[in-house]
């Protein structure tokens, strides 16, 4: 008994520091670059979807990059210590290094409607920084946010929901399209298969769900893909229970993509860690994350 009661305490202690930095590490703010290269022109037909991982480039791309986002996603502003106030600085700070072509929202205002109004007064304030600073803001709907009706307004972002804007390449002014294709919800959902656009110039798509991927038909897959949804695990367990258990029906996980780079059937795909918190305050070993996407064709 003398030998149990040492090794309980140690139990009890690792247990509540684990609770405790759950709590914190939602505090920290990650802001990382992401350099995404243009990967193939062959997408791969068929049903067969292959996920491969890339390395994360946390250092800019030699020269100037064809286009350059500030990207973040998943605020769910009833759990998001990240500041929209951090974010601002954040983005000012980047801006100020080297200019942003635009500011983009992954989806996910808020985890429950009634709290709607709190996530767009976040929003609204990235779009007054965004405003000063003469940078559009584009916005997409995320899972939880198909019930809100139009929340670009009152957020202040310009939705890209099934919509397409023109950028022309930095470095030799050829022609790329930004397409967003919105979220149909968590239940009963309709996935899209086709772009709101043709692809016969590059196309950089946002959607929230990474899943999309895997249902777009093989000729309408874009060049690039921006996400998030997934929160990188948000609680990382061994084994990845967090998705084994809790998040079957998400497939792409169930691949190996979760975070960060891949190549997923020919197409160049960012997967953000997100903002906020779901269902509960908590994060562990997935730090919040916004990202300055670095696109180069």
């Amino acid at each position: 008994m003398d030998k149990i009661c040492p090794v309980l305490t140690v139990i009890a202690v690792l247990i509540l520091l684990y609770i405790l930095w759950c709590f914190i590490e939602p505090f920290f703010l990650d802001l990382d670059r992401a350099v995404m290269r243009k990967i193939s022109t062959d997408k791969i037909g068929g049903d067969g979807i292959t996920v491969k991982k890339l390395p994360f480039s946390g250092s800019p791309a030699s020269g100037t990059p064809d286009l350059r986002f500030f990207f973040f996603s998943d605020i769910h502003a009833e759990w998001c210590p990240v500041t929209a106030k951090r974010l601002c600085d954040s983005i000012r700070k980047v801006h100020s290094k080297s200019p942003l072509d635009a500011v983009i929202f992954g989806g996910d205002i808020v985890t429950y409607q009634q709290n709607a109004k709190t996530g767009y007064r976040y929003l609204s304030r990235i779009s007054e920084c965004c405003r000063e600073l003469s940078i559009p803001f584009y916005g997409i709907t995320g899972n939880h946010d198909c019930n809100l009706g139009n929340a670009a307004e009152p957020s202040g972002f310009i939705s890209l929901d099934n919509k397409t804007v023109s950028f022309r390449s930095h470095k030799s002014s050829a022609g790329i399209i930004l397409a967003g294709l919105p979220d149909s919800g968590k239940y009963n959902r309709v996935w899209p298969e086709r772009l709101p656009c043709s692809n016969t110039e590059p196309v950089v798509l946002i959607t929230h769900d990474p899943d999309t991927i895997i249902h777009l038909a093989p000729d309408s897959r874009p060049d690039f893909m921006l996400s998030g949804h997934l929160h990188g695990g948000q609680m990382k367990f061994p084994f990845r229970i967090e998705f084994t258990i809790l998040r079957k029906t998400d497939k792409l996980p169930q691949m190996g993509a979760v975070q960060g780079l891949y190549d997923i059937s020919g197409t160049s795909v960012f997967i953000s860690r997100g903002l906020g918190c779901g269902l509960l305050p908590f994060r562990f070993l997935s730090v919040p994350e916004a990202t300055v996407v670095e696109i180069n064709l």
